[in-house]
């Protein structure tokens, strides 16, 4: 193939938002990824179950100054544009009055939370489990919560990293598929499925990209590969200050993050206007926590991230589904079996081309991944959602930071 001026390592959401930019501005470029199909952690699965369902990420988190909202917009997705994220059912033996539920339960995630940013504003680069008030009754499903959206244990997530983030409280769900939004996105651009990136090295006048199939040069490159694969070592960087960088990437992992989605032949009654539903046994028992998926295909998808996550996966997919469907079994009665048409489970973990689900800020950590973020690093730049200053760990800020670092590279490169 022709030289490329740019080469971008990844088909994901950052490696999209970066093909996008070269491709306004007219520079040549080539993605290479490694995968059979582009998207990275934003994939609509059509396969597994009836209907269809995201693996990964689906949410417009921000959704009122989320850049990704104008392109759904244009390219026709389905977005409910309405935040549902505390209509939520809870059993725990029995069935909790939802209106108590959303009123007391709101009251003390809004505590944690406030602690949590409160930390954060103080320059307190701890634990976040170090900085929580008591969360009473709702002690269990707030550690869940900020599982969830720290893809750890809050032991292991920085209070001052996770602060970071700018979060205005609005989040919409992209019912057509936010993976699907992303294949819309990246229609036309110059992608290469099935060709894994090995190894990137300066030389005189730009870089060389080895791949399983030859060396490709180009006057820069853009590595959107994850944070996981990154300190996997997957991919190898000659001397010079990209792979200096890795030492600072070290201290931003890939957390972990899965889901267990059970389809049925209709959703239990009295549920479809809810979003969510928590279902807590008690004792040592494993909660559950079940998105709830409405329409033509209806699912109950259970979210999982941390240690339960870890656990869930080690002990394998049966496990894992056997868990959830016993989890509904306690909540909506043994009858609920009936009407499973099948089960699904994400391996985001163990899937060697992404090693984990989002990033997150090691405790000590979170100047250090804004000093990575700034570090200048000759021709071969880094870009994704760990990379986004104030929206890590989601899909928006994945995308733009492929579009900030496109841009600078042009401008390094003397490619404009």
């Amino acid at each position: 193939m022709t030289e490329p001026d740019v080469v971008v390592v990844g088909a994901g959401a950052a490696g999209i938002g970066a093909g996008m930019a070269l491709r306004a501005a007219r520079i040549p470029f080539v993605i290479l990824e490694a995968q059979n199909r582009i998207g990275g952690r934003a994939f609509t699965d059509r396969a597994s179950l009836p209907g269809h369902w995201d693996q990964g990420c689906q949410w417009f988190h921000s959704a009122d100054i989320n850049p990704l909202v104008p392109w759904a917009e244009l390219l026709g997705s389905e977005v409910e544009r309405q935040d549902r994220t505390e209509k939520s059912l809870v059993w725990n033996g029995g069935w909790l009055d939802p209106s108590v539920v959303t009123t007391t339960r709101r009251k003390a995630i809004r505590a944690a939370f406030d602690a949590v940013y409160a930390a954060a504003a103080a320059d307190r680069d701890q634990p976040i489990a170090e900085v929580l008030p008591d969360g009473g009754t709702y002690a269990r499903f707030i550690r869940h919560i900020l599982q969830l959206l720290g893809c750890d244990d809050p032991e292991a997530v920085s209070a001052k990293g996770y602060g970071q983030y700018l979060d205005t409280g609005v989040n919409w769900v992209v019912t057509s598929g936010l993976g699907d939004l992303f294949e819309r996105m990246a229609a036309g651009l110059p992608i290469r499925t099935g060709v894994p990136v090995t190894a990137l090295r300066e030389r005189s006048g730009g870089v060389a990209v080895d791949t399983a199939g030859g060396t490709i040069r180009a006057k820069a490159a853009i590595v959107t590969a994850s944070t996981g694969v990154l300190n996997a070592g997957a991919i190898t960087f000659g001397p010079g200050p990209a792979n200096d960088l890795l030492d600072h990437i070290a201290d931003v992992p890939c957390g972990s993050y899965e889901k267990v989605a059970i389809a049925l032949d209709q959703l239990p009654e009295g549920i479809s206007d809810e979003l969510f539903c928590w279902i807590d046994p008690g004792g040592d028992a494993t909660a559950a926590d079940f998105q709830i998926v409405g329409g033509a295909h209806p699912k109950l998808i259970a979210h999982v991230a941390g240690s339960v996550a870890r656990d869930l996966m080690a002990a394998g997919e049966a496990a894992a589904v056997g868990y959830a469907i016993d989890s509904l079994r306690d909540a909506f009665g043994a009858d609920i079996s009936a009407r499973v048409l099948g089960t699904a489970v994400t391996g985001w973990q163990s899937n060697p081309f992404f090693r984990g689900g989002y990033s997150y800020s090691r405790p000590g950590a979170a100047d250090r991944r804004l000093a990575m973020i700034g570090a200048e690093t000759g021709p071969i730049a880094f870009a994704g959602e760990a990379f986004s200053p104030r929206s890590q760990a989601t899909a928006h800020g994945a995308w733009q930071s492929g579009q900030d670092v496109a841009a600078r590279v042009i401008r390094s490169a003397g490619l404009g």
